[in-house]
């Protein structure tokens, strides 16, 4: 009776010795595979564009458009119907728009494009500004400084949209 209730004993120590065993490195097996089921989520490429002031007056205002690309080596590209063409900003993404006098008032889009090396259009950002006419004798609030810190790339006038291309071929005879 001794000798079999020994190995009873015996019997269940080492089966609760192998099943802690097992059981622990299958907790650490199954923390590794959900560790390794997870794979790290990519990044999406994303555009950030800063338009600064809001608003600004028709002679003599100025914008700040700072153009950020969450790639680094994106080509930045600044369009709106403000601008005679799109800029390109390849060293920095800081570009300083003066407002002419031919600049028409009213509500503009400023759209950046971050474009790949494959010329493909990553991530892009979309922003509104308005320009007001001045009126000589009324009294109007003073515009919005630019910020503080602001150096720009790249500096641009503004000015009405740019001519359309003529077509090429032959003339029409009468």
């Amino acid at each position: 009776m001794k000798r079999t209730f020994a190995a009873v004993i015996t019997a269940v120590t080492a089966s609760t010795s192998i099943w802690l065993a097992t059981s622990g490195s299958a907790d650490a097996a199954s923390m590794a595979a959900v560790a390794h089921a997870k794979p790290t989520p990519p990044t999406v490429p994303s555009a950030a564009l800063l338009v600064v002031p809001k608003w600004t007056y028709q002679h003599g205002g100025k914008i700040a458009v700072i153009a950020i690309c969450s790639e680094r080596r994106d080509l930045r590209i600044i369009t709106s119907t403000m601008l005679r063409y799109p800029v390109i900003l390849r060293e920095g993404g800081n570009l300083l728009i003066k407002i002419a006098n031919q600049t028409n008032p009213g509500k503009y889009t400023i759209t950046l494009w971050c474009v790949n090396s494959h010329h493909l259009i990553d991530a892009l950002d979309v922003k509104q500004v308005t320009i007001y006419k001045r009126f000589g004798r009324f009294k109007q609030p003073t515009p919005p400084g630019l910020p503080k810190h602001f150096k720009a790339n790249v500096t641009v006038t503004a000015g009405p949209p740019a001519p359309a291309p003529k077509p090429h071929g032959k003339k029409k005879r009468r």
